[in-house]
């Protein structure tokens, strides 16, 4: 029998939205050992033949390099490390906090030879709510299907990029104008968008999402995939 069938598949991170959106699907429920805190990583016993799911993450560095350290002593058959796609963020800059340590604990995962990165865009149930313009995204489906059969086709094994472009409707002329001319002004800042806080915070209070590192990530991963 094949070590990883006989092994358990445990959850790191039983606190996250993504933990609790995920464990409303039966196959993923049933095909789930044990879910866990970051807290009880330490003191957890794993075993060579554990397959290892990292929901969560810490905003500290040295919290995440610290579990994934953990996992990599703990020789572990594999880590599955759920990334986004804002990541791609740290080939312009590394002044948005989020994609920053998300790129971080990425490679804290890959030095690990279990390490595998599962990359998501932003997850949505209904389409209809994710934000206007174009958008980098992942299914609560497509994600759960994939979690109960994982395949790593990219970077020889080690890599998934889970999501696809979807483009959204606006709400109307103002949010589109507001929109393009967003852009424009995010060009303009070239390694230094986080400038424009002061207006994504007014945007927010607008109610818009598409904003920050969310809009200049899905900006670059529409020009980098064909799909």
């Amino acid at each position: 029998m094949n070590a990883l069938a006989s092994g358990r598949t445990i959850v790191v991170g039983g606190g996250s939205h993504l933990w609790r959106s995920l464990a409303s699907h039966a196959g993923v429920a049933a095909a789930v050992s044990e879910v866990i805190g970051h807290a009880a990583v330490e003191k957890f016993a794993f075993a060579p033949t554990d397959r290892v799911w990292v929901l969560s993450y810490s905003r500290r560095r040295a919290d995440n390099a610290r579990l994934l350290e953990r996992l990599r002593l703990a020789s572990v058959a594999e880590v599955y490390y759920v990334s986004s796609s804002s990541a791609i963020v740290g080939q312009v800059t590394r002044c948005y906090g989020y994609p920053r340590i998300k790129a971080d604990a990425e490679r804290e995962a890959l030095r690990n030879p279990a390490g595998r990165i599962l990359t998501l865009g932003l997850i949505y149930a209904d389409p209809a709510h994710l934000p206007g313009g174009e958008n980098i995204a992942t299914s609560i489906e497509e994600l759960a299907e994939f979690f109960c059969n994982p395949a790593w086709p990219s970077d020889a094994g080690r890599r998934k990029l889970l999501f696809r472009k979807l483009q959204r409707p606006f709400r109307g002329g103002l949010e589109a104008a507001l929109y393009a001319r967003y852009d424009q002004l995010l060009g303009a800042c070239g390694r230094f968008p986080c400038l424009l806080r002061p207006l994504d915070l007014a945007l927010r209070l607008c109610g818009y999402r598409w904003y920050g590192y969310v809009r200049l990530s899905n900006r670059l991963w529409y020009s980098t995939i064909s799909s």
